[in-house]
């Protein structure tokens, strides 16, 4: 363990053996700090953290802070980041409001500087939130999602798998997976080609998709269409609670590339 002689570490802060500590960070406690951790210069642990293995936090990061919210009344909530994820400097994070599920970022994901996630959010697997990316309370965001610089996502919105969210983009409603979205508010363009591509979901699974998405944007049922992991996952998407509906379609362009 290399810990700075000016950081500040609770003794109710659990660390694994191998972690490294910054200058003038601070960890408060209870927390728990994972294997091969590494905290930045001047990052803040607060109370009821949970690291796992292999997270790397900048500079100036501050995580567990209280959920900005009128209603927390300070009763014990977590926020979970999970393995080898990737915390730029100044990110921030906050725990939940309820105590039975804590505001959890997945693991590999990668949070460029500035980035804020609110309380109660739940941010999936291999996510990538660029510069300056604003995430309110209780979002979803869905494996290998990635959302353009400055981007906000207002309160409730999902945002699906494989998604892409345009910079500077305002999404109020829900994004479905496999698409691109963009503007304020953010509307449906087209599927995310490039991001598909380099899935591997090309060929047959891409026209199913292709097929599903217009569907989707004209009102009709995926009923009868070929029934590929990704149309699933569309329809599950459709089929799940969802407090603020499903982003419009832009008219008039083209939907799809290639």
């Amino acid at each position: 363990m290399t810990i700075h002689p000016t950081a500040v570490v609770s003794p109710r802060a659990h660390l694994a053996s191998d972690v490294k500590v910054g200058p003038y960070a601070v960890i408060e406690g209870p927390c728990e700090i994972g294997p091969g951790v590494e905290l930045g210069a001047h990052a803040v642990i607060h109370p009821f953290v949970r690291l796992l293995a292999g997270v790397k936090v900048g500079p100036h990061a501050v995580l567990g802070g209280e959920p900005q919210d009128l209603s927390f009344r300070g009763q014990e909530t977590w926020l979970v980041v999970g393995e080898n994820t990737v915390l730029r400097e100044g990110v921030i994070l906050h725990r939940s409001t309820r105590e039975e599920q804590p505001t959890r970022i997945g693991s590999s994901c990668y949070l460029m500087g500035h980035v804020h996630v609110g309380h109660d959010a739940q941010v999936g697997n291999g996510v990538i939130l660029t510069q300056g990316v604003a995430v309110a309370g209780h979002v979803e965001i869905g494996d290998y999602a990635v959302i353009g610089g400055l981007a906000g996502i207002h309160q409730f919105v999902r945002i699906g798998t494989r998604a892409m969210i345009g910079a500077l983009s305002k999404p109020t409603r829900d994004v479905l997976p496999f698409t691109l979205a963009e503007g304020s508010p953010a509307l449906h363009y087209r599927l995310n080609t490039v991001g598909l591509r380099r899935a591997g979901i090309t060929g047959e699974r891409y026209r199913a998709l292709e097929q599903a998405f217009r569907a989707v944007r004209e009102g009709r049922s995926l009923e009868g269409l070929p029934d590929t992991e990704e149309v699933q996952t569309l329809k599950a998407f459709l089929a799940a609670p969802s407090r603020r509906h499903l982003s419009g379609f832009v008219r008039g362009e083209p939907s799809f590339e290639g």
